[in-house]
């Protein structure tokens, strides 16, 4: 224990990242663009909030707040509402305005089109706007930079206060940043958001009044999960842990039982920390957690042995005497705990390992090591006289569990509620205000939902390119037949080369320019000199070097290309994210009707949502494989059928009764229920061999009994205790597994064998 303790807190790393737990897609694609929300630009973007003072305070804070993130080395990008530009930025777009502009064509410096626009020119500088544009018109008479400016913009562009970004009601104060740190990193992003609080309290001063700062985005979300469920888990075990050894100490009046009874518990963790740390190369500080909670199973070994202590014998005759029946459970209730290890998922295959191996280990311990840690004649205090009467008496009434077999099945079938849960943003630990804040923030900010991509696919950035040109017209019809409302793509930024080579043709010689201009000019009051910086531009836009991905890198530019197109294992792929979705199943048939294997619709949620659903079912397969092979080896081991059959029906029936009540308090069943199922079949083994078990006296089926009844109390206070927690996945298992170890216990006690009490 020393060795594997020391091992345990010194060598074993215990990661944080949500990311090391979470399935990936079940095709390639579906895996490259998840991996890219979670550790690319997506998922490194912070949506942040300035509220709780009048408009120019809170301009003021966001401008130095936004200046000191700039300097801080922390982020990739900031932006604030405030221009970011450097001048050099600046220049260079105006000077690729003819490979960017959307509008370049053969006809666009005919005399006819260069005089409307010249007509246009002369509306604008009458207009207010005459000052913003009036340095552009000798240079850009068309307005080519203007048009890339306009195509540039989000679906919605955040009010503007003193040049720094709002919410409409003027109420907030916005910004956008990328951060360095992958976003599901959670300690470097953790470190993040408190540099950033503690600068936001450095600018603001000590007395900030209601003054606060809300940040949101998938780093944020990731941190805080993880933060709800430690201090979850911790409260909670720290809550249950000391229900159980009061109530311990209650039932059987012994300290040295509690010390005793910590030994194969303590034994188990370490042993299953170490076996996963060898299969996975480290640990999970959420599979630790509910590890160590699924384990609590195993106190159940060192009870019985207490139970049947009297004084007399010693504890290893003791031990040797409920040897097989105890050892039939654990074999069994290892084969249950094995469809989390063969489930698929990363995270229950992790808590799967954890457990199987804690539970051999703990059970090895109380066989083999416990029993010489007991004192001499040691006999701990218990009452429970008559209690194997009782039971007795209970099967005369075991009429009770066929009929509640039956109305838990006519609550199932016959409910409207449906039974499993569809939605996995259901069993998210994030508030829903918070969820709500979110996008909130992201339709202030014109953010896209993540939820809905067209995906474009190539072996080369060029081909991407293309192909994302060539499917703009298609999607436009889309939102002209209200398909869904708007989309981005990654060719309004970065036009392919194929398209910046058909600019510049397109752009006339300078002897042409100088001549339609000219002509164009005709009868206007614009001087005949004005324009050649103008003719220049031209002549040497032809001749420039092409744009490509990596061209704005680090400015906000470069962060909406980085988040529409990145390179793959041997390729690279282009999302368009899609916005306003009104028919998602209409959407899949038009772009499937394509026939372009290189682009697909991808609806993120609903993918995420088939495939927990294709995990959870992959894990009832493999439960009832497991259910199977438990049978055939309780067959082996009791050689009775009949008892075989009162082994398993109280399992089965509980857990049917269990399912229709959880149904019928609203709760729909998930993947973490199918989880904590595999955890109340072990528990029933446990307590329907028990009550099978032949016994010599009627004392010892008292001492049995009453150990059941310790056994199931500890189980239900500690899972009663997670049931009461505000996070869904608890919730589930601490419902499911108290629920089921006091069914699973009345039920085996309705159908035990009467002739048990024989020798």
């Amino acid at each position: 224990m020393c060795l594997g303790g020391w091992f345990a807190a010194t060598r074993v790393p215990v990661r944080t990242e949500l990311l090391d737990l979470l399935p990936e897609g079940p095709t390639a694609t579906q895996r490259l663009l998840l991996r890219q929300l979670r550790t690319g630009v997506t998922g490194r973007l912070i949506l942040m909030a300035l509220e709780g003072a009048d408009a120019d305070r809170l301009a003021e804070i966001s401008k130095q707040l936004a200046e000191w993130m700039r300097k801080s080395g922390l982020f990739y990008y900031v932006g604030n509402g405030v221009e970011t530009w450097t001048k050099e930025e600046r220049d260079y777009l105006f000077r690729s305005r003819y490979l960017l502009s959307p509008d370049i064509q053969k006809d666009t410096f005919a005399p006819d089109h260069l005089r409307d626009a010249l007509q246009q020119r002369l509306d604008d500088l009458r207009s207010p706007l005459a000052p913003m544009i009036k340095e552009f018109i000798p240079a850009d008479p068309t307005a080519e930079f203007l048009k890339i400016l306009s195509t540039w913009t989000p679906w919605s562009t955040p009010t503007k206060h003193r040049g720094v970004w709002f919410s409409v009601d003027r109420q907030r104060a916005l910004l956008v940043a990328e951060t360095k740190a992958a976003g599901f990193d959670v300690d470097a992003q953790e470190r993040v958001h408190q540099r950033v609080r503690e600068a936001f309290q450095s600018i603001v001063g000590s007395s900030t009044g209601p003054l606060h700062l809300v940040m949101t985005g998938p780093g944020v979300f990731t941190v805080e999960a993880q933060q709800t469920i430690q201090n979850e888990i911790w409260w909670l075990s720290l809550v249950a842990a000391i229900l159980v050894f009061t109530f311990l100490y209650l039932s059987y009046r012994s300290f040295t039982l509690l010390v005793l009874s910590l030994v194969p518990l303590a034994s188990g963790i370490v042993a299953g920390i170490i076996a996963v740390d060898f299969a996975f190369g480290f640990i999970h500080g959420i599979t630790l957690g509910f590890g160590i909670t699924l384990l609590g199973v195993v106190d159940d070994y060192p009870i019985h042995l207490f139970s049947h202590l009297t004084g007399e014998g010693s504890a290893s005759n003791v031990m040797q005497a409920i040897w097989p029946t105890m050892r039939l459970g654990v074999i069994t209730t290892a084969l249950g705990f094995s469809a989390l290890l063969l489930a698929g998922f990363p995270g229950l295959s992790q808590l799967g390992l954890f457990a199987i191996v804690g539970l051999l280990t703990a059970a090895a311990t109380t066989r083999w090591v416990l029993p010489f840690l007991v004192p001499v004649g040691f006999c701990p205090r218990r009452s429970g006289t008559g209690l194997a009467g009782l039971a007795d008496q209970l099967t005369r009434a075991r009429l009770v569990v066929p009929v509640s077999v039956l109305l838990a099945i006519a609550v199932l079938i016959w409910s409207n509620t449906p039974l499993w849960e569809q939605d996995i943003a259901n069993l998210s630990p994030i508030p829903s205000k918070k969820i709500k804040l979110d996008q909130t923030l992201r339709a202030e900010l014109g953010a896209p939902d993540l939820l809905d991509f067209i995906v474009i696919e190539g072996s080369t950035e060029e081909e991407v390119l293309q192909r994302s040109e060539d499917v703009t017209p298609a999607l436009d019809r889309l939102v002209r037949q209200e398909v869904f409302t708007g989309f981005d793509i990654v060719t309004r930024y970065v036009p392919s080369r194929r398209t910046q080579a058909m600019r510049q043709a397109a752009l006339p010689d300078q002897q042409t320019v100088q001549h339609n201009i000219r002509v164009a000019l005709k009868g206007l009051p614009f001087r005949p000199t004005l324009f050649q910086p103008f003719v220049e531009a031209i002549q040497k836009s032809k001749t420039q070097a092409f744009l490509e991905s990596q061209t704005f890198r680090a400015t906000a530019l470069g962060l909406k290309v980085d988040s529409l197109l990145f390179e793959r294992s041997g390729g690279w792929v282009a999302v368009a994210p899609l916005r306003g979705i009104t028919d998602r199943d209409r959407l899949h048939e038009v772009v499937t009707a394509w026939g372009k294997p290189s682009i697909s619709y991808l609806d993120l949620k609903g993918e995420s949502n088939r495939s927990v659903m294709a995990y959870r079912n992959e894990t009832l397969t493999v439960v009832g494989w497991g259910t199977l092979a438990i049978g055939f080896v309780l067959f082996i081991g009791l050689r009775s059928p009949s008892t075989v059959l009162r082994v398993m029906i109280p399992i089965g029936s509980a857990i049917v009764v269990v399912g229709a009540l959880l149904h019928s308090f609203g709760e729909r069943l998930s993947l973490f229920h199918v989880a904590s199922f595999l955890l109340v079949m072990g528990l029933g083994l446990d307590y329907a061999l028990f009550f099978n078990r032949r016994h010599g006296t009627e004392t010892e089926r008292d001492r049995t009994v009453y150990g059941l009844l310790v056994c199931s109390t500890t189980t239900i206070l500690v899972f009663g205790v997670l049931a009461c927690s505000q996070l869904p996945v608890l919730k589930a298992i601490g419902m499911t597994a108290a629920l089921g170890s006091f069914i699973c216990l009345l039920f085996a006690a309705l159908l035990a064998d009467q002739g048990a009490r024989e020798a």
